[in-house]
């Protein structure tokens, strides 16, 4: 499997749906055993998320911090701080972010490429750096 950009959230970029800039919309990264996904999937899902119960996870996963949004000549960009769990102990296989402050809007899910685990310690996300544009977590050319 492959990373998941939904259709519905290439056009709602084109709406103005979302705003990734510092200050603007609040997104959420949520964790998954196995992907709910596909390419036609419209908002965040419950199903096949990470338990919540007594593992170090809170449901819907945790608030992103750190947005960013940079341009170059060919490319725009956007990227977000890592974000972690802490005293985790869970496995996860993918990871979606979502607009919280759009009725949960999927934006992207992320294909860990296999079961990532911890075991009471901390389970982190580390996104890609922003220097280069085109390896930011979400870009466009």
């Amino acid at each position: 499997m492959a990373n998941i950009i939904p259709f519905a959230f290439r056009g709602e970029l084109f709406s103005g749906t979302h705003n990734f800039a510092s200050g603007g919309d609040s997104f959420k990264f949520a964790l998954y055993t196995a992907n709910p996904y596909t390419t036609s999937s419209t908002a965040y899902s419950a199903s096949s998320e990470v338990s919540a119960s007594g593992t170090g996870y809170t449901t819907t996963g945790n608030t992103l911090s750190g947005n960013a949004v940079a341009s170059g000549t060919a490319v725009a960009s956007c990227d977000f701080s890592d974000t972690d769990w802490t005293t985790a102990t869970f496995a996860a296989a993918y990871g979606a972010i979502y607009n919280d402050d759009q009725s949960d809007k999927l934006c992207v899910v992320l294909d860990f490429s296999g079961t990532k685990t911890c075991s009471n310690g901390t389970f982190t996300v580390s996104f890609p750096s922003p220097s280069t544009p085109g390896d930011a977590i979400i870009s466009m050319a």
